[in-house]
């Protein structure tokens, strides 16, 4: 299964930046100008654009983050096997999710906050609208994200 990220970052800058923290202690600034995704497929770390494509070994990889204005992005349709998210200001966005797939929200503090259930073929959105500023997880299935909220 391979999880696709459509890049999102903040409006203060008018161009879109792919920021990679390598555990060799490496930055690497990548400039985004057309249609980034980002995809982890068989242990890589992989971005692509229409002029690019960039790949890393996830083992690699300490943490990465997008900066920048994002720019409008078509969204390609979501491929049978395939989970897409998007994370905005206030809620996390999942697409592709099996019929059934159990999602959950924990408070900065461990709290479970809200329970999820997918439905087939329908986005399942996780939002922290109304919550404190924080370091929240979401848990989808076996896998768990981290949404930090300003």
């Amino acid at each position: 299964m391979a999880l696709v990220l459509p890049m999102v970052a903040s409006a203060d800058d008018e161009t879109q930046r792919l920021v990679v923290w390598l555990t060799n202690g490496t930055k690497v600034t990548h400039e985004l100008t057309d249609e980034p995704e980002t995809r982890f497929n068989n242990g890589m770390l992989m971005l692509a654009t229409k002029k690019v494509s960039i790949s890393y070994p996830i083992a690699q990889v300490l943490r990465y983050t997008y900066e920048g204005k994002t720019p409008l992005v078509s969204v390609p349709t979501v491929k049978k096997g395939e989970v897409r998210f998007s994370q905005g200001t206030d809620e996390m966005r999942f697409e592709g999710l099996a019929g059934g797939t159990v999602v959950e929200l924990y408070a900065p503090d461990g709290k479970l906050l809200r329970t999820q259930t997918a439905a087939e073929g329908q986005p399942t959105v996780v939002s922290v609208k109304g919550q404190s500023a924080g370091l929240y997880i979401v848990k989808v299935g076996d896998a768990s994200y981290k949404f930090l909220k300003k």
